[in-house]
C-alpha cells in the first residue's frame, strides 16, 4: 500500500512538473499513465473523471489527481496524488516570483514561452479531439458538440449554460424521459 501511495505521488509529481498548459494538457498524459500503461482505471473511468473534474469547482488537474488517487488507495492515495500534482507548480511559481522582473525582460524567455504556447495549443487540440472521439458516440452527441461549439465561438455563451443545457438534454434523451 505504501509503495502504491508513493508511486501515485511520484507519477503525479512528474506529470505536474513536465506538463505545460494546465489540466487539459495533462489529460493525454494521465490517460497513457493510468489507462494504457498501468491499467489502474478504464478509458470510461477517465472520461467520467474529466467530465466530473471540469464540472466541479477547482482545477481539473487537481480534481483528477484526487479522483484517481482515491480510486487507487482511498483517502491517502487522494491526498498524495493531489500533493504530487500541485507541488511542482508551487516550486516553479515560487522560483519565478523571486525573479519575475528579470525573467520578463529576457528575449530568450519570451521566445521560449511563445514556443511553449504553440505546443500547448497543439496538445489541447489533440486532447479535445481524443475526448470528442470517445464522447460523441451518436447523433445527439454530435448535435450537442456542434451547438456548444457555435454557442462558444459565435455567441460567446458562458460554459455553465452549455453544461446545464447538455445535462438537461442528456437526462431527457439518454436517461429515458423521452424513451418508450
Amino acid at each position: 500500500m505504501l509503495h502504491d501511495i508513493l508511486q501515485l505521488f511520484l507519477i503525479f509529481f512528474r506529470v505536474g512538473a513536465f506538463t505545460f498548459g494546465g489540466g487539459y494538457a495533462m489529460i493525454p498524459i494521465l490517460e497513457r499513465e493510468f489507462v494504457t500503461d498501468r491499467g489502474w482505471i478504464t478509458g470510461e473511468d477517465m472520461l467520467n473523471y474529466v467530465a466530473i473534474g471540469q464540472s466541479t469547482p477547482g482545477v481539473i488537474a487537481v480534481n483528477m489527481a484526487t479522483f484517481i488517487g482515491y480510486r487507487r488507495r482511498g483517502f491517502w492515495g487522494a491526498l498524495l496524488a493531489t500533493l504530487g500534482v500541485i507541488t511542482p507548480s508551487l516550486i516553479i511559481i515560487t522560483v519565478i516570483a523571486a525573479f519575475i522582473l528579470n525573467f520578463s525582460e529576457f528575449v530568450y524567455v519570451q521566445k521560449a514561452l511563445a514556443g511553449i504556447n504553440i505546443s500547448v495549443a497543439v496538445i489541447l487540440v489533440s486532447a479535445v479531439w481524443d475526448l470528442g472521439k470517445k464522447s460523441v458516440t451518436d447523433m445527439i452527441g454530435l448535435a450537442l458538440a456542434v451547438i456548444a461549439f457555435i454557442a462558444v465561438v459565435v455567441f460567446d455563451v458562458n460554459s455553465i449554460w452549455l453544461i446545464l443545457f447538455a445535462l438537461i438534454v442528456g437526462i431527457s434523451v439518454k436517461g429515458g424521459i423521452f424513451k418508450k
